[in-house]
């Protein structure tokens, strides 16, 4: 392999760790998920935890605020509407933790919809999580580049994420 990783166990307490420096300097009414590969037990990712920070309707100037004071950098929303990035500031608190993408999304946005339900599908179905890693895998190896990486695994990404909105709809009534 040689733009993701296997699977490392480690991740689970690393999430923990960036969440645990967030956590005081968020108002107690948001959330911070783990979301991405590295949230699926198995899957083979890039060595990056990405954690979405789910808040109230119009809470998010007050994100913003609370995550400079904790050594972030807001980038906006980098052409995923709903979706907020932030980045470690060189020399923060934030800049010595794992290796992370940070997003801040308001409860019931599509962003962070699709982030929970693609974690939540693969984690229930064991078989498309082998399926995803294996396809995963294969792509890695394939891939001249990272950016030829990530442009062939759309395809299998695009199928996952149908699936996964399809089951929440079916099973959980609440992707629309």
């Amino acid at each position: 392999m040689q733009y993701i990783t296997p699977y490392n166990p480690d991740w689970p307490h690393r999430f923990n760790r960036i969440a645990s420096h967030l956590a005081p300097f968020l108002p107690t009414m948001c959330q911070i998920h783990h979301v991405g590969s590295t949230s699926i037990s198995g899957m083979p990712a890039k060595d990056i935890i990405d954690l979405d920070i789910e808040c109230p309707h119009g809470a998010i100037p007050l994100i913003i605020a609370a995550l400079a004071g904790a050594g972030y950098k807001h980038e906006g929303d980098k052409g995923i509407p709903g979706r907020e990035a932030f980045r470690p500031l060189p020399d923060s608190g934030a800049s010595h933790l794992p290796a992370h993408h940070l997003y801040a999304c308001e409860r019931g946005a599509e962003a962070l919809i699709k982030h929970l339900v693609f974690r939540d599908y693969l984690t229930s179905h064991p078989e498309r999580a082998r399926w995803l890693a294996a396809k995963k895998i294969a792509v890695d190896n394939a891939a001249p580049t990272r950016d030829a990486y990530i442009e062939a695994k759309g395809d299998c990404y695009a199928l996952i994420s149908a699936e996964s909105l399809l089951w929440a709809d079916q099973t959980l009534g609440k992707t629309r």
